[in-house]
Order: C-alpha cells, then structure tokens, then sequence
C-alpha cells in the first residue's frame, strides 16, 4: 500500500506529457475532417483576391457567396461529426509509442497487483515502469492527409494564395471585403413625371408633326394624323382618353410609357394618372377635302398648227395638301354611254396650286371633228377627286388636202357619231370605190377600201367598227401622205406612248420597267425612220430645203444620247430624271417637226446653181494651192540639199506640171470672170508668179522658183478670200433665203448662236476668211438632210465623223483623171528615170 502514493506522485508528473499527447491527437483527428471546408474556403478567397466578384451581377455574386457558405458548412458539419475526442488511455498509447516503451509501462501505474503477497515483485515491476517514463515524448503531428488528398490539391491551393495576394497587393483587404459584400444597387428615386405628345400629320400633307403644349389649349390636325403619347417618371401606371374612348398606355419600363393612335375623330384627349389630371387638349379633325380643278379658259383647237391641229386643254387645279394626278375626260355630245376618252396631264411632283394648257394631238381618234363634252379630274393622295364644271367643244381634226381621203375621213368620223347605222357608211364607201381614177395605179388601197366594207357588212360587233374606223384613217393617211409624214405620225405616236407610260408611273400605277423601255426603244427607232424619210425625200426632191432653216440640229446621236440617259434614269427608279430627259427630247422633236422640205423658187434655184459653180471653182483654186505647195517644197529641197545626177529630170517635170497649173489657172479665171463679171486681181499676180517660177526651172534655178512659187501660192490665196467675198455679196450665204440679207440668215445645217450683248452671230461661211474650198462652207447648195449634213456623206445620209469631209464627185473625178494620167506616164519606161521616181511619189500621195 506504501507504494500507491508514489505510483499517484508519478501520475501527476506526467500529467503534462499526457494533455500534449491529447492535444495532438485531437489536432491529428480535426484536421482531417476540417481541410475540405478550408480548401472552399480557399478557393473563394483566390477569387475575391483576384476581384473575380466585382466582375459578376450582385445576385450572382450573392449566390456564389451563400453557396460557398453553404458548403463550407456542411462540409465542417460532415468532418467534425466523425471526429471522437481523445481520452486519457488514449494519450497513454500516444505516449507509448512516441516514447518507444514496451510492455505499456503507462498502464502499471494505474494497475494494481490480483494476488497478495507479490508486493516485493510489484515495487520492483513499478520501479521499473516508472524508470521507463523518464525519457517520454510526445512526437510531431500526423493527420494523414497525403492518404486522404492523393493529388496534393492542398499544395495547389497554397501557391494560388500566395499568387492571389502578390497580384492583389495592397488592395487584398479591400478585394477580400468586396468578395463578401454583393454590390447592390439600391433602385433610384423616382423622378419628376414628364409628359410629352405629338401629333404626325398624314405623309401626303407634308407638314411637320405638331408638339402638344404641355398646358393644354386647342389643336386642329388633319384626319388620317397619328397620335403619340409619352410618360416617365412618377408612380401608377397612367391612363388616356379621347373623347371619353380610353386608349391603352404600353408600358416600357417601371416607370416609362407610351401610347399610339391614330386619328379619326376629334375631342377632349385627357392624361390621368392616380386619378389626378395632368393635361388635356381639344382635338379637331379636319376631313380631307377633294381638289379644286376647273378650266381658267374654254379648251379647244389650239391656234397656228396648221393642217395637224392639236387639241388645247386649259387646267387649273389647288388643293392645301397638293395634287397627285390630273386628267381630261371626253365624253361624244351626242353618244354619252360611249367609254369616255382619257387625256393624262402630267404634274411636276404634286403641287398645291398650279396651271397650265395640255396640247393633245387627237387628229388621228376617231372622235375627231365631233362635239364632246369635256371635265377635268384631279386626284389627291387619299384619293379623293374633284371635278370641274363641263366644258363642250369640237376636237379639232386633221385637214386632208386629198378629197377621197377628206370623204374617208368624214366616213370614219360618221361611223363615231352613229356606230349603228352603217348603210350610209357602206353606200359612200361604194362610191369612192366607183371612183377608176383614184385607185387605178393603187391596187392595195382599193383592195383595202373594199375589205373595209365587206367588214362593216358582215361583222354586226362594235370591234368591226372600231377596225372599219383605224383602216379607213390608215387609207386616208395613204392618199395624202409620204413617206415623211408616216414616219412624223409614228414618231408622234412614240412619244405618246413613252409620256403616258412615265405619267401612269408618277400617278402610281404600277408599269413593268420593260414595257417603259421597250417604248424608249421605240422611239429611238421612229426618230431615226424619220430622219431618214427626210433625207430620202431631200434625194428624190433636187429643187427642196428645209421649210423652217431657223430651226436646230438634231443630231442623231443627241438624240439617241438622251433616249439611253432617259433609258438608264427609268432603269435605276429616277422618275424625275427620266422626265427631264424626255421634255429635252421633245422640245428637239418639236424643233424637228416643223423642218418640213419645201421647194425653193426659180430665182433661188438659180442663185444656188451660180453659188455652187463659184464653189467648184474655188476649190479647182485650192487644188492649184496644194499642187504649188508640192511644187515649192520640191524647190526647197534641191536647193538645200548637194546636186545629184537626177536633179534636172525632177526639175523638167515640175516645170511642166507649173505650166499646165498656170493653164488650169487661165481657165478658171475665164470661167470666174463669166460667173461673176470680175476677176480677183490677185488671181492676175498668181499667174504671174508662177510664169517666173517656170522659167526659172528652166535656167535649173532652186531659188528663185521656189520663190517665185511661194508668191504665187500667197496671190492664190489672197484670190481665193476675194472669190469668197464676192460670192457672198452677189449670190448670198449657203442657206440664205430668198429676200434676205447676206450673213443674216442660216441655211440648214448651220446653227445660229447668240454672242454675250444677245445679237445673233452667224457661224455660216460667208463671214468667215478663205482658208480653201473646204473651209468655204459650200453645205447651202449641196443636198443636205435635216440635220444640215451632206447626203453624200456617210451611210444612208448620216455623218458619222463630223471633222472628215469626202470629196464630192467633181473632185473625185478629177482626182481619178489625175491618178489614171499619172499611172499612164509611170507605164511608160522609156521616160528618165528622174521623172519617173517622181511619178511613183506622186502616186504614193493618192
């Protein structure tokens, strides 16, 4: 018993080592459980380090944020559940085995011997276990997480710390506080309500919108206006009315809205919001009213267009909000069931108040010379039309100079007026068919007039009428007209067909593009029909120019220019442009139209015939100035160049070719002198000079030739400028009419232009200097087409160059003679050789 005091003592002294060794067990057994929640804990902070939250909305932030928690929580729970905490046999055994001892000598402290009488061998076994605890240890902790965590995430974790906080840097607290504190935003005040309102007009109206003043008052808008609404700011959601109709607001936020309508009627509009007023208008729709259209003076034939009279349609029209389209309807006086007649008017854009005259040609409608009553219509952009007052006159009808085409006509007008009682029709078309000596050389007009009133006899349907009327109108123009006045109708015809095509589009209605440009096309080809027409009846018709010489060129190729740019505008949907390219053309054509071939007087034609005989001369004188210019240049060049053997054959031959020159010069001053009654004084000096010059050849001397030649080219051309002048005085300027004054009248082809002061300059050649026959200007007397170009010039009468001029057929024949002697004189070997290497130059000029 003496020995349980000391084993106490004993117990006590280690008492130390025995809490060390549960606290290290319990760290050994905690830890495990509580690395997975640190290991969450962890990652969230590398992310909040790294600023990773701030980047994310505050609700998933937030999120992120509670299920971190969450799972730090429950994985703590889950570890710290399993952990058991150490007692003290526990801490023996931790002892034991840190220390080494065997035989668990910590136990016999407590022990106590089974039998009596061992206390000897007790004390001694005691001794010895308490020897034993003097050298305890409790040994460094070891939880075992390389079991539990094989890939070493734990050691990632850790250099993704220490990483995290060297980019955070000094920011790391702040970083760490946001990651735990979502950033959000508290919802801002609500603002002050603001109200605003408009009001669109229709589109067609062309006005800008109307803003609603925020204090109310009256408004008067046009019907068809669009209504828009808009609120923010405030609370409650708000309502509209319009004369007690509520409208429904759309909500585009919390606090923002807006409502659309259209209006039809007019009243109180009212905006409440928590049943609180917070504006209101008067509202006044005003209906669209149709345009004012009326005729400012009666319509009828227009004045001064001769045998082809068109129709005159005076209009007027107004409306506040502009007119989109304008036509004339015809309706016969004496027929009013029959399907009116529709004349577009065409409008520039859609005008609030315009007015103007349409000329219609309506000579060829079969209404022609029949009383009809006519009214306009104008049309806005709703639709609605307007009318005016009727208005009852006479289209106006062609006047045939034939009397069988004068009785066709009436026939056909007739046959308008009464549809249904053909007889008389067929009884006088009998009669002109009785008639031997108008179809006796036209077998396929009498053919024609016959199958007409066999139709008119055996067909009882309107559409054999309307044929009956369109054939006898193709007969009549038959008998009265040529070729260029088919070609003219036609060409009127086209650019019919184009306008109504581009007005039907302006008006709206749909046109395919290839019907447009197949009429563009169209008229491109009745242009050129028509300029060729002209020109062959101008070659048929030696003694005939042009009835209206004032009037402008029209070259082809402008024309077609402008159909292709009127082309290409339609093509790309320039409505505006396409028209403009068009009024261009046609105010062309008009000019074209009154260039109608006429016959000139005995007396013009004989002043012509002088112009143009003088006219050969001058240029049988320029060609005497080329040859002395071949000649001077031969001179020059042997006398600047060292003597060769066969100078004096080259020389023998320009002294012949200087005297049959000076022969050829005699002629043509005789010829002159005929003409005109006196001769150039200057033509005297020439022929003078070149007798020097010629003899001089003769004497071989270079020098003195070439001068002598040199001043018969310069007398040449002095007498070439007086020869002009002295035409122009005596026999007037090409295209000079007869009982005009020289240089103020332009034939055809020449155009008159206007000089700065506006005093008409004249660009013919009778002012101009003499620069030879081809700077003459001889275009008066030679036979020209419409255009003012020369009929021999080109193909089919058109000048495809307009800085190449050909020869006419008195200088090609004399040019031909020229080649035909000089080929002769080459054939001929016998000849010296200098002469003949100067024929072969000769002859490599032609």
């Amino acid at each position: 018993m003496s020995d349980r005091p000391f084993a106490n003592a004993l117990l006590r002294r280690l008492g130390r080592r025995r809490l060390q060794a549960r606290v290290v067990l319990l760290f050994e057994r905690v830890w495990p459980a509580v690395w997975p929640p640190l290991g969450v804990l962890g990652a969230f902070a590398c992310a909040a380090l790294l600023d990773v939250p701030r980047l994310l909305p505050a609700t998933l932030h937030a999120a992120v944020l509670v299920a971190t928690l969450a799972a730090f929580g429950w994985l703590l729970l889950r570890g710290l559940r399993a952990v058991r905490v150490p007692g003290a046999a526990d801490a023996d055994r931790r002892l034991e085995r840190a220390s080494g001892l065997r035989h668990r000598p910590l136990a016999v402290l407590t022990d106590s011997p089974a039998l009596p009488g061992a206390d000897a061998l007790w004390r001694a076994h005691l001794a010895r276990a308490a020897a034993q605890t003097s050298r305890l240890r409790v040994g460094l902790p070891r939880p075992g997480l390389a079991a539990l965590d094989r890939r070493a995430l734990r050691g990632g974790l850790v250099v993704a710390l220490v990483a995290a906080l060297v980019v955070a840097g000094e920011d790391a607290p702040s970083r760490l506080l946001r990651g735990l504190l979502p950033a959000f935003v508290p919802p801002p005040p609500a603002g002050a309500t603001e109200l605003q309102g408009w009001i669109t007009p229709p589109g067609y109206t062309n006005l800008a919108p109307l803003f609603l003043r925020p204090e109310g008052g009256g408004v008067s808008v046009p019907a068809g206006s669009h209504l828009t609404m808009s609120l923010t700011g405030g609370s409650g959601v708000p309502s509209l009315t319009l004369a007690d109709r509520k409208l429904a607001f759309q909500a585009l936020d919390a606090t923002s809205f807006q409502a659309d309508q259209d209006l039809n009627g007019g009243g109180r509009l009212a905006v409440r919001r928590n049943g609180q007023l917070l504006a209101g208008w008067d509202i006044t729709v005003v209906a669209d009213a149709a345009p004012l259209v009326q005729w400012p003076e009666p319509p009828g034939a227009a004045r001064g267009d001769g045998r082809m009279p068109q129709t005159r349609l005076p209009w007027q029209v107004s409306h506040d909000y502009g007119v989109v389209a304008l036509h004339a309807e015809l309706r016969l006086r004496d027929r009013p069931d029959a399907a009116p007649l529709v004349v577009a008017i065409p409008l520039t854009g859609a005008p609030k108040s315009a007015k103007g005259v349409r000329l219609q040609d309506l000579t060829a409608n079969p209404w022609a010379g029949l009383p009809v009553v006519a009214r306009l219509l104008a049309h806005d952009q709703p639709g609605l039309i307007g009318t005016s007052t009727d208005a009852i006159f006479t289209v106006p009808e062609r006047r045939f100079e034939n009397p069988v085409a004068r009785a066709l006509v009436a026939v056909r007008r007739d046959l308008s007026a009464r549809p249904d009682e053909r007889s008389a029709a067929i009884v006088e078309l009998d009669r002109i068919a009785a008639l031997d000596g108008v179809w006796r050389d036209d077998d396929g007009g009498f053919l024609n007039l016959r199958a007409i009133v066999a139709e008119l006899m055996r067909a009882r349907d309107a559409i054999a009428v309307e044929d009956a009327q369109a054939r006898l109108w193709q007969l009549a123009l038959h008998l009265e007209e040529g070729a260029t006045d088919r070609t003219l109708r036609a060409l009127a015809e086209a650019r019919q067909a184009v306008r109504e095509a581009l007005d039907a589009q302006q008006r709206g209605d749909r046109i395919d593009p290839a019907e447009i440009d197949k009429r563009i096309q169209a008229l491109e080809e009745a242009i050129q029909k028509h300029l060729d027409a002209l020109a062959e009846q101008l070659r048929r018709d030696p003694d005939a120019q042009m009835a209206d010489p004032q009037s402008r060129q029209l070259d082809a190729q402008d024309a077609r220019k402008l159909a292709e740019q009127m082309r290409d505008a339609e093509r790309q949907g320039n409505q505006q442009d396409a028209r403009q390219k068009l009024a261009e053309l046609e105010k062309m054509l008009d000019q074209l139209q009154k260039a109608r071939p006429a016959h000139r007087d005995a007396q013009q034609r004989e002043r012509a015939q002088k112009r143009q005989r003088g006219e050969q001369q001058m240029s049988a004188l320029q060609d005497i100035v080329k040859r002395e210019g071949g000649l001077l240049d031969h001179a020059q060049a042997r006398d600047s160049a060292p003597p060769s053997p066969g100078e004096d054959g080259e020389r023998t031959v320009d002294q012949r070719v200087q005297q049959a020159l000076r022969r050829v010069l005699g002629e043509l001053m005789q010829q002159y002198g005929d003409l005109t009654g006196q001769i150039p004084p200057n033509l005297g000096d020439a022929d003078t000079a070149m007798r020097d010059a010629g003899q001089a050849l003769g004497k071989k001397q270079d020098a003195p030739a070439a001068a002598a030649t040199q001043k018969a080219i310069e007398a040449l051309q002095k007498g070439g400028e007086a020869m002009s002048e002295q035409m122009a005085q005596q026999f007037g300027s090409p295209g000079e009419q007869e009982g005009e004054q020289d240089g103020q009248q332009d034939g055809p082809g020449m155009a008159l232009g206007n000089s700065d002061d506006g005093t008409r300059q004249n660009q013919g050649s009778g002012n101009r200097p003499w620069h030879g026959p081809r700077s003459s200007g001889r275009r008066g007397d030679q036979k020209v087409d419409p255009l003012g170009r020369k009929l021999n010039e080109g193909n089919s009468g058109t000048d495809e160059t307009a800085d190449v001029t050909l020869p006419e057929q008195m200088e090609q024949a004399r040019t031909r003679a020229i080649q035909d002697e000089l080929r002769r004189r080459g054939g001929e070997r016998g000849r010296p050789q200098p002469e003949l290497d100067y024929i072969d130059r000769l002859l490599k000029q032609f």
